[in-house]
């Protein structure tokens, strides 16, 4: 079975040429029993065959130590080696063909010792040549028959000394025999076998690693049926579907792809095509997807490779969106300050016009001119805001501080519009803060909140400690910010106000920005809540009342 299945041509001549040691030691075991009727005496024409027996057994091993391999069918090997059996037997039962080799009660004839000094010869080159090529990172293979011609060798030289086959030398020679062949079948036999079947685990195992740990999302699904045949871990942390829940199932049963897109990829494979994955909780993922139709245990199937690019694509239009931003601010830096000086002359001379009777009938024309140029002179403000040259004063404070300064004027802005703004304030570590922009902060965005509510509706300003950051949340009770324009707001000029300049929200990211903190929303029909996320100072720069609080 090793030698027609496993098709290595040195596997081959191992094999075949062994089979000619098998029959040459057979014969020379049935010889030493006398059961031969030969004119030769039985230990002469036994030691003939164990001689021949150990030539082909050392000329084997010297060919493949010497990598000389003889590349044919394993059928012409068979042939090869039944003949070379038959015509060494012939030869060897004939008398003539050799000298005595052996003499019982005398040992070893002068042609048996040169015989096994040469094959003893024969496999200390096979030695040399396998020690040249042995390394670290040799195989079990070559290591057990590296180990097998080094305990051969003394058994040979034993051979060729002993002087009687009932001695302690024939008995020490055969036990070394017996190790030989037990490490030479372990080494090439037993290697032939398991290595195949090491090698397919180790390669399941590969495979099993790779699919699992790879950071894409990878699924295979059958052709005829559509089935999940399996996915990855990657591929569960995408969609949130877990693999008990997917495999064996049809895609059809699922909402992970739209049936557009299972349309348009059934039938062909794809290459890094940008689909929505629909995960279980009702996300929306951004998926580059890739198909390729492979053969799994004879059985066709899709193998779908999906890098998810959502964060990206947050990553693309926060950068985009700063830099929109920056570009508002070089140009407020620019022009701010050269646009609001005429309008100061020009607010100054109306204002003299209010008080001059003559023009009094014009004092209702006058007061909306005072106001355009008070808006005009707002959006300034704003744009200066985001300028990168304004002067920051950071230091190290409690964001409840600069909530509860502001909260008077906060209050007064809601009374006015008659709602309410409360305060939820737990014990936070401090933080680097410019007050003077917190403070414009959160202003605008709860001057928003309020705009966004009826009355009665309540603010609420929230501050806590969550995964070693600071969190500042500002909630309204208003009817959500509408899903369509979710991925404009804190664009430069954006807004749903009427009398909105769009600036807002966009200094509110430049705050943000400044103090390398983040914020994002949640929106709902019930709301809008606002999460900035400051990162707190050091430990040792934090207010021992913290630290007193988190100990107990």
């Amino acid at each position: 079975m090793i030698l027609f299945h496993r098709a290595s041509p040195e596997i081959h001549l191992v094999g075949f040429g062994f089979f000619v040691v098998a029959v040459m030691d057979v014969i020379h075991t049935i010889s030493f029993i006398g059961y031969f009727q030969s004119p030769l005496d039985q230990h002469d024409l036994s030691s003939r065959f164990w001689v021949a027996g150990r030539f082909v057994e050392a000329l084997v091993l010297l060919l493949i130590s010497k990598n000389i391999i003889f590349r044919t069918t394993k059928w012409n090997w068979l042939l090869m080696s039944l003949l070379l059996s038959i015509i060494l037997s012939v030869f060897l039962f004939y008398p003539p063909a050799m000298p005595s080799l052996f003499i019982n009660g005398q040992g070893a004839t002068g042609t048996k010792i040169l015989m096994e000094i040469v094959i003893t010869s024969m496999f200390a080159l096979a030695l040399f040549f396998r020690y040249r090529k042995f390394n670290s990172w040799s195989t079990e293979k070559d290591r057990y028959v590296f180990l097998a011609l080094l305990i051969t060798i003394p058994g040979e030289l034993i051979f060729a000394v002993f002087t009687s086959v009932n001695s302690y030398l024939m008995v020490l020679g055969h036990l070394l025999k017996i190790c030989y062949y037990y490490y030479l079948f372990k080494g090439i036999f037993v290697s032939t076998i398991t290595a195949p079947y090491r090698d397919l685990e180790l390669s399941s195992e590969r495979f099993y690693k790779i699919f699992h740990k790879v950071p894409v999302s990878l699924s295979i699904v059958s052709i005829d049926d559509y089935k999940y045949v399996d996915v990855n871990k990657e591929w569960v942390a995408t969609t949130g579907y877990s693999r008990e829940e997917i495999i064996n199932k049809s895609q059809n049963e699922f909402n992970i792809l739209t049936k557009d897109m299972h349309r348009l990829i059934r039938n062909r494979p794809v290459r890094n095509i940008l689909v929505s994955f629909n995960a279980k909780n009702g996300e929306t993922r951004d998926v580059l997807l890739t198909t390729e139709a492979i053969q799994l245990n004879g059985k066709a199937c899709f193998l779908y490779v999906g890098i998810d690019i959502t964060e990206k694509n947050k990553y693309e239009k926060e950068m985009s969106r700063l830099d929109r931003l920056n570009t508002v601010g070089q140009m407020a830096a620019g022009i701010g300050h050269e646009v609001r000086n005429p309008l100061t002359v020009v607010r100054g001379f109306l204002q003299l016009f209010l008080i001059r009777k003559d023009l009094s009938p014009y004092k209702k024309q006058v007061e909306l001119m005072l106001s355009e140029l008070d808006q005009a002179n707002d959006i300034i403000t704003e744009f200066l805001s985001l300028a990168r040259t304004k002067n920051r004063e950071s230091k190290e404070m409690d964001v409840n501080e600069v909530i509860n300064r502001i909260m008077p004027l906060l209050t007064a802005e809601a009374y006015k519009q008659d709602k309410y703004v409360t305060a939820v304030l737990q014990s936070v570590p401090k933080t680097v803060l410019d007050e003077n922009e917190i403070r414009q902060l959160l202003l605008n965005l709860v001057k928003n909140a309020l705009d966004s509510m009826p009355e009665k509706g309540t603010v609420t300003l929230k501050t806590s400690f969550e995964d070693d950051v600071v969190v500042l949340a500002i909630s309204d009770q208003g009817t959500g910010i509408p899903k369509e324009i979710q991925d404009n707001i804190g664009a430069p000029f954006f807004t749903t106000k009427k009398n909105g300049t769009g600036l807002g929200i966009a200094t509110c990211y430049k705050v943000v920005e400044n103090h390398k903190a983040k914020m994002d929303f949640q929106s709902s029909p019930q709301g809008t809540t606002f999460y900035i996320r400051f990162t707190p100072c050091p430990p040792d720069s934090v207010n021992e009342s913290f630290l007193a609080l988190e100990t107990s």
